[in-house]
């Protein structure tokens, strides 16, 4: 499949790194924590078939980097309005997972005019919107890296980015009524986050359908990749 690889450089100096492939209205993929724009390798014949697709390494990520002790997706966000600008992009559709499902919540609060549409995968604003385990997990997780930081730089680096998963996003009941965009909550019935509180979300952005598919967990998009790619491609194609 034909794709370009490039870099964006940030204002501090950090790089972002993304893939284009197909052509049609930009689609922008956003990984979750901890991952790459790789996370959606089976989507992509799929969706570059209707769309011109920008697949992300959020910075920190895979081969993007970061120059900043802290990170934040008020951060990330600016880095995809960053690159948005360099591809002469007016406009996009969003789909996140996951973390990358927080990030394009955030964008589409700060660059309202930026979006065109959102399709949120098991997206977060509060860390008590995951379930117990997955949660409890993820401070195991962030102890054992921790203690690598100390001799390794890799688990150094990875540390700002870890320390998102306890931490709110920023958005508040009020700022999600304030994204008109329309939009797209999806879930596995299994999925980490709380089905309560992906409703939440849902519920409470204006212009948002929810959907949730019995047999699916976090990894949904991988697992099965052509209910989730048809899941996604009917909401896009029937909003055009």
């Amino acid at each position: 499949m034909k794709n370009e690889k490039k870099t964006a450089l940030m204002s501090d100096g950090s790089e972002i790194y993304y893939e284009k492939y197909g052509q049609g209205p930009a689609l922008f993929l956003l990984h979750g924590n901890g991952g790459s724009g790789k996370y959606f390798s089976k989507q992509l014949n799929s969706f570059s078939k209707h769309f011109n697709v920008y697949v992300v390494d959020s910075r920190g990520h895979g081969r993007s980097t970061n120059t900043q002790k802290e990170t934040s997706f008020h951060l990330m966000a600016e880095d995809l309005a960053t690159i948005m600008d360099q591809e002469k992009l007016v406009q996009a559709d969003f789909l996140g997972f996951s973390d990358g499902a927080n990030l394009a919540m955030v964008f589409a609060r700060l660059y309202p005019k930026k979006v065109d549409h959102l399709i949120l995968n098991a997206g977060n604003t509060i860390p008590s919107g995951v379930r117990l385990i997955p949660h409890l997990l993820s401070y195991v997780q962030y102890a054992i890296v921790w203690v690598g930081a100390f001799v390794d730089t890799g688990m150094r680096n990875f540390l700002p980015i870890l320390r998102l998963l306890f931490r709110d996003i920023g958005l508040s009941t009020d700022d999600l009524a304030k994204i008109d965009a329309p939009t797209l909550v999806i879930v596995g019935k299994h999925d980490s986050i709380k089905t309560k509180h992906s409703m939440y979300i849902a519920r409470s952005i204006p212009n948002a359908s929810f959907a949730i598919v019995p047999g699916q967990g976090h990894m949904f998009a991988r697992r099965n990749p052509k209910r989730f790619n048809q899941e996604v491609l009917q909401f896009l194609i029937n909003e055009e």
